[in-house]
């Protein structure tokens, strides 16, 4: 059986922060999607995840500023685990998206 690790996201970007490093550049990117649900004749419940994506400038996206606040997104890449420890000693564990290509849709 083959096995995969593939997400496709597509959605709007609530922030953008860029790190740069000695070698390479990352960006930190949140990117929240909506679920709608209707039950029957109720109305419709809107239910929004935001998700943390990172992705290499150079790489996943052409430069640091390509993606703005505001702007919808399709997100292709990978889901990754990690844990943590918060500042009251618990740890925890969080998903990142592993960006391979971002692209901007038209508005």
């Amino acid at each position: 059986m083959e096995q995969f690790n593939r997400v496709e996201l597509q959605g709007m970007v609530g922030s953008v922060r860029v790190t740069n490093f000695p070698d390479s550049t990352l960006a930190n990117i949140s990117v929240a999607t909506n679920y709608v649900s209707r039950m029957r004749e109720s109305q419709a419940t809107v239910e929004t995840t935001w998700f943390t994506v990172l992705a290499r400038v150079g790489k996943a996206m052409d430069k640091p500023d390509s993606v703005n606040k505001g702007d919808a997104v399709k997100v292709f890449g990978r889901l990754r685990s990690r844990t943590y420890t918060d500042s009251e000693g618990i740890e925890r564990m969080t998903y990142d998206l592993i960006a391979n290509k971002i692209e901007k849709l038209a508005e």
